[in-house]
């Protein structure tokens, strides 16, 4: 077998994804502040993933400064769709708000404040089935809301959560793995400027 790179963390560190300067500025902001954010890596694996499946309808759980949500955006702004981003912070959102001004993509976010879960009950004379849902929010409330995803995602639609290398998430991951509703990986990866940057992601297909 032919050798592998000497020292793959500085390696693939190198090999970040181009974004632009807001995005920079927002990791910037998010190491001097300590606020969590999924980084230039999966930032753009997320923009991949709602690009190749067409993603229009879009269901973000924790906006935060609006960092993931920027790289939703800029899919939807090809896939002709929109991001409902939920937050459960006025002043966070706030800031997210001012990012997706800033960056010229407000006209594919529907900034949403208030708590995730409520967001996920299907309501009565609801819209279309979800395309995407991606949850960043509390650990502890994956496992409760993975059924309620199961419920609003279209057949062949994409679920994916991140931190599931948390202890928290051990009961999202118990409940959705080999479970019927759901075909998944869950993997465990070096993630730059992700936080932190050795964590677990799941991307699952709704059956």
């Amino acid at each position: 077998m032919a050798p592998m790179v000497n020292d793959p963390h500085t390696y693939f560190g190198q090999w970040l994804p181009r974004r632009s300067a807001l995005l920079q500025e927002l990791e910037q902001e998010a190491q001097k502040e300590n606020i969590p954010i999924v980084g230039p890596v999966v930032g753009h694996l997320l923009y991949l993933l709602a690009r190749l499946s067409g993603a229009r309808r879009i269901l973000e759980l924790g906006t935060a400064t609006g960092y993931s949500t920027l790289f939703l955006a800029q899919a939807c702004r090809h896939t002709g769709g929109r991001v409902v981003t939920v937050e459960s912070s006025a002043a966070m959102a706030e800031r997210a708000r001012h990012n997706f001004q800033q960056a010229g993509l407000a006209e594919y976010v529907d900034l949403q404040v208030g708590e995730a879960l409520s967001w996920l009950q299907p309501a009565e004379g609801a819209s279309s089935p979800l395309d995407m849902v991606f949850m960043d929010i509390d650990k502890a409330a994956y496992a409760p809301a993975l059924p309620l995803c199961a419920q609003r995602l279209r057949s062949g639609g994409l679920l994916v959560a991140d931190n599931t290398g948390f202890q928290d998430a051990h009961a999202f991951n118990t409940l959705i793995h080999g479970h019927p509703d759901w075909e998944m990986v869950n993997l465990w990866m070096f993630l730059p400027g992700h936080s932190p940057e050795m964590d677990g992601l799941c991307m699952a297909l709704r059956v």
